[in-house]
């Protein structure tokens, strides 16, 4: 029923937006009472936080099957940091609404986004980690390096950023920063 309740919810705040949607709009959709919609979330909020949560866990979805592709991690690095950058694009930018369900959230810094970034950031130092075990890439300070190579990805994968710096470059800065930082990885500096 929970699952059932996000569904509807998503498809109401993609069509009318999350201020113009109440949850007795929810509840209708549902075909339920809004005291029934309140046994599972406490508040409209707390929809919309679940909500974010879903639409989050797609790009670590996404993430993680470029991750376990058999092929170098200088490769999947690339393919990484541009897939998710037109991931973000398509999602965030080209359907206003589920950006406007991303920044709310990230206005509100809720648990679920900083959940979200150390998931993310896990997932890119599992392809650095793959890349010094077998040679690709130099040095040892592994989680560092990771760290350093999540910061540098985050710009082309935050909404608000991408919206205001890189819309309209087709991808282009995020493969120079992917090459960028393959190089980096590879020389150990």
């Amino acid at each position: 029923m929970r699952d059932r309740i996000l569904e509807h919810a998503e498809r109401l705040f993609r069509a009318y937006g999350y201020a113009k949607t109440t949850v007795a709009d929810i509840a209708v959709a549902c075909d339920m009472s809004p005291a029934n919609v309140y046994r599972f979330f406490e508040s409209k909020t707390g929809i919309h936080e679940a909500l974010t949560e879903v639409i989050l866990q797609r790009m670590e979805t996404f993430a993680k099957h470029i991750v376990h592709e058999r092929r170098p991690a200088a490769e999947r690095l690339r393919k990484l940091v541009v897939e998710c950058h037109q991931m973000t694009c398509e999602q965030y930018l080209q359907d206003s609404k589920v950006h406007e369900i991303c920044a709310k959230a990230m206005a509100e810094q809720w648990s679920v986004i900083d959940a979200h970034c150390e998931r993310m950031r896990a997932i890119f130092q599992s392809i650095v980690e793959d890349g010094v075990r077998s040679g690709e890439f130099a040095g040892s300070d592994i989680e560092d390096r990771a760290r350093c190579v999540f910061n540098a990805v985050v710009p082309f994968c935050h909404p608000q950023i991408v919206a205001e710096r890189f819309a309209e470059d087709h991808g282009r800065q995020a493969a120079l920063m992917a090459d960028f930082l393959v190089t980096a990885l590879r020389t150990g500096k």
